[in-house]
């Protein structure tokens, strides 16, 4: 009988790496860029070409300490495609390791997140971060953060941005360096210049980068899953030429710039933001057409001490408990293969989907809210996050969790 014995990520990623040794780096990173800027019919022919997997090539060749440029010989195009197809395989080969049943939901995440970001649609709603601390007054603490780290404000940021989109837009994928030559009418060299140095990397720049990163010594699975973390820098420069890795790469890494830069601060980031966003969300809220009770409002309803989420939208026959949950949430959550650590790194949600059980029932047994609140037959709980977490609809985070773990949740207030 013949057995598929799997091996481990390790194992598999130490075969692929020593034979990639063999060529030059600097040579790999240019043919990935070639490959990548190979026109295609449709999103759909994009797509199967798998630029992720491209990318997570170039991450894992540029982060190797013992590949040499002077030594490894160019690479071909054969050997490169030998090299993608490889990398292609390894599911096939690997033994992830034991782990829980991992539920379908979950499983279903894990591998759509290096893909989804390159099939969702591109709109100018990338750009919703810088927007809102846009809106913020000009000494704005986070404001003079992003202007401090970056040398740019977040107004000359989002015009820079925007003109980049459009010509991205409009199938421009290399740059010249004199493409923004008209802007420096409005805008200083010094600006344009610290702008480019914002979104792109030269080679040995980009080496620097990707070892900088946490994984850059322990290779896990998981990176295997990971959106490329190469939509930091979008953009490689060479002399006075900017080349796009990728358009998703460049519309997904604006999507997070300001969280990224911003995030190297810390939690004191964080804590300033999560009370920035909780305004924006909860603004938004009283421009609906409904009665809306916030924090405060739920309190004054309820005996001290009872947990409640940041506002309640009343309808006619339902209420909708209204929560902002901002934090960091990096790749490591989107990630993610094991139901016990996906449950950990979102307890923020079930803290949520606790506050909001705490509410309804307290309401309810206090008989003091308005009628058309005591009386809703439904109630429904909107998290509201500052990053994408593919968390779903409430039942199917409750798959992905281990099992009764909101249920339970809901069973302490039942009582």
């Amino acid at each position: 009988m013949l057995m598929n014995i799997k091996i481990s990520f390790n194992n598999a990623y130490k075969t692929w790496r020593n034979r990639a040794r063999r060529y030059s780096p600097e040579s790999i990173v240019r043919t990935a860029l070639q490959s990548l800027q190979k026109p295609a019919s449709s999103r759909l022919e994009d797509m199967q070409q798998a630029p992720w997997l491209t990318l997570l090539l170039v991450k894992w060749v540029c982060q190797d300490r013992m590949a040499d440029h002077r030594v490894g010989e160019p690479i071909t195009l054969e050997a490169f495609d030998d090299l993608r197809q490889r990398l292609w395989n390894f599911p096939e080969q690997i033994d992830l390791g034991t782990r829980d049943t991992l539920p379908v939901n979950l499983f279903v995440r894990q591998h759509l997140r290096p893909q989804i970001g390159f099939q969702r649609s591109f709109t100018p709603g990338f750009m919703r971060e810088a927007a809102l601390l846009a809106q913020q007054p000009q000494n704005d603490p986070l404001r003079c953060l992003f202007e401090q780290k970056t040398g740019i404000g977040i107004d000359e940021y989002l015009d820079l941005t925007f003109a980049t989109y459009a010509a991205i837009l409009n199938g421009k994928r290399r740059l010249d360096i004199g493409w923004f030559e008209p802007l420096r009418a409005t805008y200083t060299e010094t600006l344009i210049d610290a702008y480019i140095a914002c979104v792109s990397r030269t080679f040995p720049e980009l080496l620097t980068f990707c070892r900088s990163l946490r994984d850059a010594s322990v290779k896990r699975a998981s990176e295997f899953y990971e959106f490329p973390v190469l939509s930091r820098y979008p953009f490689l420069r060479t002399g006075n030429t900017l080349e796009c890795w990728h358009p998703a790469v460049f519309y997904r890494g604006m999507e997070g710039f300001v969280h990224s830069v911003l995030s190297e601060a810390g939690q004191d980031y964080m804590d300033r933001f999560s009370k920035l966003f909780e305004q924006h969300v909860l603004g938004e809220a009283r421009n609906l057409q409904a009665p809306f009770f916030n924090e405060d409002d739920l309190k004054a309803l309820l005996p001290i001490g009872v947990k409640v989420p940041d506002g309640l939208l009343s309808y006619p026959d339902c209420n909708v408990f209204v929560e902002s949950k901002a934090g960091m949430f990096d790749e490591s959550l989107m990630t993610v293969g094991h139901s016990e650590i996906f449950a950990h790194k979102t307890r923020a949600l079930k803290k949520a989907a606790c506050q909001a059980w705490s509410a309804s029932v307290a309401l309810r047994q206090q008989g003091r809210a308005a009628s058309n609140v005591a009386t809703a037959t439904r109630d429904y709980l909107l998290i509201v996050t500052n990053k994408e977490l593919s968390a779903s609809r409430g039942t199917v985070l409750a798959e992905m969790y281990p099992p009764g773990t909101l249920v339970g949740c809901r069973k302490s207030f039942d009582r």
